[in-house]
């Protein structure tokens, strides 16, 4: 039974909102979270299954992350269109085979976004166009590098430290 209300939102922004529930009637308990429309990831395997990965800046750490190309969901927007419409913008490839692997909670303490993770295989190469807010740059990485990159912590957001354990767990079991 869910004691908690549906919330009021305190903050609205083009992405998200950030909504504030209380505990049933007469409780002071109060709880804040992120309300976001989900998201995808994209691991974009090629031929030789090297990995397209992002250089992105970004400013919530202040740092430029090596990581898998992303992206939020538009209403009413497929998981798959929204991977499809972000792998090129960010990249500039597309692909002709989407395989759909999983979904996560991103940070359930502080948000119920859900991410969906896509591998991308039969790339096919074009010319990234970024959003306004973007500062990405594009770098292709062998299975070793990305294996280098995580273990010395050049890769270090969850959805791309995901992406390639999978990744790395499924090649392991192909003949």
């Amino acid at each position: 039974m869910d004691v908690w209300s549906d919330g009021d939102i305190v903050l609205e922004t083009p992405k998200f909102q950030v909504v504030r529930r209380t505990g049933s009637p007469g409780s002071s308990q109060s709880l804040y979270y992120v309300n976001h429309p989900g998201a995808v990831a994209i691991l974009p395997i090629l031929d030789d299954e090297r990995i397209v990965l992002v250089r992105n800046r970004r400013w919530a750490v202040n740092k430029e992350l090596l990581e898998i190309p992303a992206g939020t969901r538009r209403p009413g927007e497929h998981p798959q269109a929204t991977a499809i419409r972000e792998l090129s913008e960010e990249t500039g490839y597309s692909a002709r085979i989407w395989q759909e692997v999983l979904e996560f909670y991103v940070s359930p303490g502080i948000t119920n976004e859900r991410m969906t993770l896509f591998f991308a295989r039969d790339l096919v190469p074009g010319s990234p166009h970024l959003e306004p807010d973007e500062d990405l740059r594009v770098e292709i990485a062998t299975v070793e590098q990305c294996k280098m990159a995580l273990q010395d912590g050049l890769i270090c957001d969850a959805k791309s430290i995901i992406a390639l354990l999978v990744f790395f767990s499924r090649r392991q079991f192909v003949a």
